[in-house]
């Protein structure tokens, strides 16, 4: 069957008892840089088009970790169903505070307000979950309060990707260790 077709293929099951859904995240993701992949050399599975399998990226680039503390890392996190004239798509907000201020950090901040990037979650139910693939996450809101008890004056930053076409995409563990190792 063809994505474009709009056709459910199978039962929507209210609950897997085998594998019940588990809300929240991991503390560890990933960030990269939206130009340090190699776009064209993405593939999806032939029977899924929602699972990637190969995430290549170009030469000497790299994934970076992306570490959240807390019970609840990555609150904030969500996707959204946004209405189109023609088709539906996906709004992917991906939200993270960041503990640590200086200048290393600062460059980072910097980075993090004007770039384009995918950021790759282990979700508590064990699937990794890829947001920005389709048209990169930017920075939509990034605030500092030097007194706020939740985010220790760190950054609160929230990145959001408009217009996904798919919205859930998903690599396997073996693949976000190959991007975790380069």
């Amino acid at each position: 069957m063809a994505l474009c077709d709009y056709l459910i293929s199978e039962d929507i099951a209210g609950y897997d008892c085998d594998n019940p859904m588990v809300k929240g995240a991991k503390a560890n993701g990933l960030i990269i840089n939206k130009a340090d992949i190699n776009m064209s050399g993405v593939t999806y599975d032939a029977n899924n088009p929602f699972k990637i399998t190969a995430l290549p990226l170009n030469t000497d680039k790299t994934a970076y970790d992306i570490v959240q503390g807390g019970k609840t890392p990555y609150t904030g996190t969500q996707q959204e169903l946004q209405e189109g004239t023609y088709q539906n798509t996906i709004t992917n907000t991906v939200q993270f505070v960041i503990l640590n201020h200086g200048n290393s950090t600062a460059q980072q901040i910097f980075a993090l307000m004007n770039g384009e990037f995918v950021v790759v979650l282990q979700n508590n139910n064990n699937t990794y979950q890829v947001f920005g693939l389709e048209a990169g996450l930017r920075a939509s809101a990034m605030v500092r309060e030097l007194y706020n008890d939740d985010t220790l004056a760190g950054w609160l930053v929230t990145m959001t990707e408009e217009n996904a076409a798919k919205g859930n995409l998903f690599i396997d563990a073996a693949l976000y260790e190959t991007l975790k190792g380069e």
